[in-house]
């Protein structure tokens, strides 16, 4: 018997398959796309298969292989995402095609700076390796973007919106775990959670400098799955695999750059060649939830004042302000505890730092709106500072 949901679905999925790319001649390219239309009033377990599937059949051929080569020598294999194409025109005729591909920068990037290396891509159902062109990098958020051409037409993907991602959303990745002999592999899963932050060390010096934000989910990815996309039901990209923990006492534990934080990098920064600046408080800080009467002693600080009720405490306590930064100058002096950033409670101090690593929200010259104790007047206090990268 075919279980069917309470609730009306209606899904329009457009699929453009390329058909066939028939060269006319030297110089002109014909491609006969199909449009398929499914359309879902109720759904079955079938048709929710079907919408998989169709999901799947939208944009698989848009990730492809990334390779890291030095010399003829592979060094590393990992995934992209085509999210731009340009006609490439000879008297207004398409000869070729530039494609713009999402990948990481941990993928591209070789271990040693005095080696030459060279990035190419592969397209496995065609079975042709291409080379690319590095455009760019972030240092921090690991996030790369790469060029190349081809004559083929390859439809890129499309950035899935603004609207909130939930916990248990399906989501579907595709990559190429292990190289390049599973090309393509699909896997499917849930969110499990919309947004995390993590701290980083992305000077591999073993101390963690970044904090950063990222979509956790269940769905299988291994080596070679990075720089790969994160789909939801609708084939859109909500997300580009990045890594996972790994631990005899953990599994299925995945997480990916969410789309916005990668959609702002790449189209903003990246494909602009600009350099990318990001917003700081300028506070050095310790979080009070850490702060135990032996560290206050030891690091000569002052007692956490009764200002929280029935809450657990949570902010920041201000041990030093940088000069010249966003907050130097805005009435928050050492040993103050900053609560709220822009109405976002500070229960942990890579929130705020994350959000504004992500550039999403926030950027330099913003004006944000901090909620904090003030210890010489015992009192609650706002100010609004203006984003500095200083700090």
């Amino acid at each position: 018997m075919k279980k069917r949901w309470q609730f009306i679905l209606l899904i329009i999925v457009s699929l453009f398959m390329l058909s066939s790319c028939e060269l006319l001649n030297e110089r002109q390219i014909k491609n006969n796309i199909i449009n398929t239309v499914v359309e879902y009033q109720t759904m079955s377990i079938e048709d929710f298969q079907s919408a998989i599937e169709v999901a799947i059949d939208r944009v698989e051929d848009a990730v492809i292989g990334v390779t890291l080569k030095k010399g003829s020598d592979r060094v590393s294999i990992g995934s992209g995402v085509i999210y731009k194409r340009e006609e490439i025109k000879i008297i207004n005729e398409v000869v070729n095609y530039k494609y713009y591909v999402i990948t990481n920068r941990h993928v591209i990037k070789g271990d040693n700076p005095s080696e030459t290396y060279n990035v190419s891509v592969y397209l496995g159902d065609e079975d042709k390796e291409l080379p690319a062109t590095v455009v760019g990098m972030d240092n921090k958020v690991d996030i790369a973007l790469i060029t190349f051409v081809h004559s083929r037409l390859i439809n890129p993907v499309e950035f899935a919106g603004d609207e909130e991602i939930k916990k248990g959303s399906f989501a579907i990745a595709i990559g190429n775990p292990d190289g390049y002999d599973y090309y393509g592999s699909v896997t499917f899963g849930v969110v499990s959670s919309p947004l995390r932050y993590m701290n980083d060390d992305t000077d591999g010096d073993d101390v963690n400098d970044f904090s950063a934000e990222y979509l956790q989910h269940d769905v299988a990815i291994n080596p070679g799955n990075s720089g790969g996309g994160l789909f939801n039901i609708y084939g859109q990209l909500i997300g580009i695999n990045t890594l996972k923990l790994v631990n005899t006492d953990i599994d299925n534990m995945g997480f990916a750059i969410p789309h916005r934080v990668v959609k702002i990098i790449v189209t903003e920064y990246l494909e602009k060649g600009k350099t990318i600046v990001r917003p700081r408080l300028g506070v050095l800080g310790i979080e009070v939830r850490s702060l135990t009467e032996a560290v206050i002693e030891s690091e000569q600080l002052k007692e956490i004042p009764d200002i929280y009720g029935d809450e657990q405490q949570y902010g920041i306590y201000v041990s030093g302000i940088t000069e010249n930064s966003s907050i130097d100058g805005s009435g928050i002096e050492i040993h103050d505890i900053i609560l709220e950033v822009d109405d976002i409670k500070i229960t942990r101090t890579n929130i705020i730092t994350a959000k504004l690593n992500s550039l999403v929200d926030y950027q330099v010259g913003d004006e944000v709106t901090i909620k904090y104790y003030n210890r010489s007047t015992n009192s609650i206090k706002t100010t609004k500072v203006t984003l500095k990268s200083v700090g």
